[in-house]
C-alpha cells in the first residue's frame, strides 16, 4: 500500500496588529500569523506543528512579512481602525520607526533630495522583501489557470479534431492526428512558457508599483536594483520585466488623473 506522507507548512491566525508597513510605506494593520511545521499523512496534519516563525500579512497591500509577537503591547482578535489597533497593539508604533517615517517624510516631500545611495537602497528594498515570494513561486512546479485552460484546450482538439476531420476527409485522418496533437502541445508550451511573466504582473509588480510610486525611480535607477539582484541570484532579477513594471505604473498614474 503506498502512503503519503512528509512535512507540510501550517499557518494558524493569531490576531491582528498594527505596524509599518514598507510596501505601503506608513502604519498599517496586520493580520498576524503563527508558521509551523508539521507532519502529514495524505495531507492532513494534527496540531499547529513546529514553530518555524510568525508572519504579519498587511491588510492593505497584502504583503506578508517576518514577524515577532514580544514587540506587541497585545494582539487584537479581530480588525480594528488603525488608530484603535495602533493604541491597543502597538503603542509605541512612532517611536519605534520614529527615524523611518522622518525618512518616508523626506521622500513624499522632495524625494529627489535624498543622496544616490539612499536611493538606491530606498528603492531595492521592496525588491528584497518580494524577493522571497517569487524564489517560492519559481522554485514549485505550478500551473496557473492559463496554462490549465490551454491543456483543456489542448486534449479537446485531440480527442475531437481527428474524429471530425475523418468524417470529411477520413483518407487523411492520421495525418490530422499528428497535427493536431503538434497544435495542442503548441498551444501548451506557448501558454506555459507565458506564466512566469503573468505571475510577475499579477502578484508581484502592482506591489513593486505601490512601494516605489513616492521615489519615482527611474528606468535606469530600477536596472541597477535588477542587475544588484541578478548577480546576487534572486530570480527578480531575471523574471521581472522593467517595462512590465514602468508600463503597469505609467497605466496607475494614467487612471488616477
Amino acid at each position: 500500500m503506498f502512503i503519503v506522507w512528509g512535512k507540510k507548512v501550517v499557518r494558524r491566525k493569531l490576531g491582528h496588529v498594527a505596524d509599518f508597513c514598507p510596501i505601503c510605506r506608513t502604519p498599517q494593520g496586520f493580520a498576524l500569523t503563527r508558521v509551523g511545521v508539521a507532519n502529514h499523512v495524505y495531507y492532513v496534519t494534527s496540531g499547529d506543528g513546529e514553530l518555524a516563525g510568525f508572519e504579519r500579512t498587511c491588510h492593505e497591500c497584502g504583503t506578508s512579512m517576518q514577524a515577532e509577537p514580544t514587540h506587541y503591547a497585545s494582539i487584537a482578535k479581530k480588525p480594528l481602525p488603525l488608530a484603535e489597533l495602533r493604541r491597543e497593539t502597538f503603542p509605541q508604533l512612532e517611536a519605534a520607526w520614529r527615524d523611518r517615517l522622518e525618512l518616508e517624510a523626506r521622500v513624499r516631500a522632495a524625494p529627489r533630495s535624498l543622496s544616490a545611495e539612499d536611493r538606491h537602497a530606498l528603492i531595492r528594498s521592496p525588491f528584497l522583501l518580494l524577493s522571497p515570494k517569487v524564489e517560492k513561486r519559481f522554485n514549485e512546479n505550478q500551473i496557473d489557470k492559463q496554462t490549465g485552460l490551454a491543456m483543456l484546450g489542448a486534449i479537446l482538439l485531440i480527442s475531437f479534431g481527428p474524429a471530425l476531420v475523418e468524417r470529411v476527409l477520413p483518407s487523411v485522418v492520421d495525418t490530422a492526428w499528428l497535427v493536431f496533437l503538434a497544435a495542442g502541445l503548441g498551444l501548451i508550451v506557448w501558454v506555459g512558457l507565458g506564466s512566469g511573466r503573468r505571475y510577475m504582473r499579477r502578484e508581484v509588480i502592482p506591489q513593486l508599483a505601490k512601494a516605489l510610486r513616492p521615489l519615482r525611480p527611474t528606468a535606469d535607477e530600477i536596472k541597477a536594483v535588477l542587475a544588484e539582484m541578478k548577480q546576487l541570484r534572486h530570480k527578480m532579477g531575471s523574471k521581472l520585466k522593467v517595462d512590465d513594471l514602468i508600463a503597469y505604473a505609467r497605466a496607475e498614474a494614467g487612471s488616477a488623473k
